[in-house]
């Protein structure tokens, strides 16, 4: 496995959200793809307005410093007046790094 430096407010951010874990690995099975927030919602069993808040943030719920654009993991892309989401190569590296770290302490629970 390749050495990735993982900022701890990233590792935080994900830790404290399952939601955000979801999104996570729901963007990197279609990595390098893009797709749309309704699209996000329905795969991970979450409500389109909770997914934008874990996107982008969304007012006191979802602070906008822990949301996984601003961390640089996912990044927003607009087309014709439609946004996508899609894993930014760090969020796919932080990710891959994840899968690795939960492996690894699976074996000790």
């Amino acid at each position: 496995m390749n050495a990735v430096i993982v900022d701890p407010q990233v590792l935080r951010s994900i830790h404290r959200s399952e939601l955000r874990k979801k999104i996570l690995m729901y963007l990197s099975e279609i990595y390098p793809s893009a797709t749309y927030l309704s699209e996000i919602a329905r795969v991970v069993g979450s409500d389109p307005s909770n997914v934008r808040g874990a996107l982008v943030g969304l007012g006191n719920r979802y602070n906008g410093e822990s949301s996984l654009v601003y961390l640089g993991l996912v990044e927003e892309v607009s087309n014709n007046g439609f946004k996508y989401y899609r894993l930014t190569d760090y969020g796919k590296k932080v990710v891959d790094y994840l899968k690795e770290y939960y492996r690894y302490y699976r074996r000790f629970m």
